[in-house]
């Protein structure tokens, strides 16, 4: 699961007069942006599938994951798969072996030197819809809103994200890339939780095989 990791949302077009009654576009950034302030912690269920365009396979994995607003995360798929931790701009994989009972570590002393991470980084970070991301709504029911959201600054792709109603929390991400196409789906998410700060450290053990990047 080498992908990561979640990016969001600018106003289209002119601010109204100050008088005018906010557009049902505005209306809904300003709902999902006072949901997510709302949340200072959660943890999800998560199915991810992931489609390879260039090789034509498909490998999909479910699991949990936690976070703690801003920067804390820790991305843990049921049977096996790749563990993943990021704590601030410390960043963990973690791949277990249970035939050599040793664990593959990569460690990242700063995030930033990584650019697969957009996942991870939307999903744990505190999300300014107007002053960060560019936006379209796709589609916009009583059950659900669809956005396209592309990064305001730099280069991104386009991610597609799906947003609950009516807690307008989220319900699903869609990345793609020319390479590959990844959707994740969370169930059961319960907010604003106590979550203990040793889910978002690593220490390894002696028989860890342990790779530092500095690059």
């Amino acid at each position: 699961m080498n992908w990561f990791p979640f990016i969001l949302f600018l106003i289209l077009g002119a601010f109204p007069p100050l008088h005018s009654a906010p557009s049902k576009e505005a209306a809904t950034i300003d709902s999902i942006q006072k949901a997510w302030d709302q949340v200072s912690s959660y943890q999800a269920e998560f199915k991810q599938v992931i489609k390879s365009k260039t090789l034509g396979t498909q490998e999909g994995s479910e699991g949990r994951f936690f976070v703690v607003k801003p920067g804390k995360l820790r991305w843990e798929p049921s049977v096996g798969g790749t563990i993943q931790i990021l704590n601030g701009n410390e960043f963990w994989q973690l791949r277990q072996s249970k035939r050599r009972k040793q664990t593959q570590v990569d460690h990242y002393a700063d995030i930033s030197k990584l650019v697969d991470l957009r996942s991870l980084t939307f999903l744990s970070g505190k999300i300014n819809i107007r002053k960060s991301y560019k936006y379209k709504i796709l589609k916009d029911d009583s059950s659900s809103v669809f956005l396209a959201l592309s990064p305001l600054e730099g280069v991104g792709d386009t991610i597609l994200a799906e947003i609950l109603k009516p807690s307008y929390l989220l319900g699903a991400l869609k990345l793609e890339s020319p390479e590959s196409e990844t959707r994740i789906d969370f169930k059961n998410i319960q907010t604003n939780v106590s979550l203990k700060d040793s889910l978002f450290t690593y220490q390894p053990s002696p028989q860890d095989i342990v790779h530092h990047h500095q690059r």
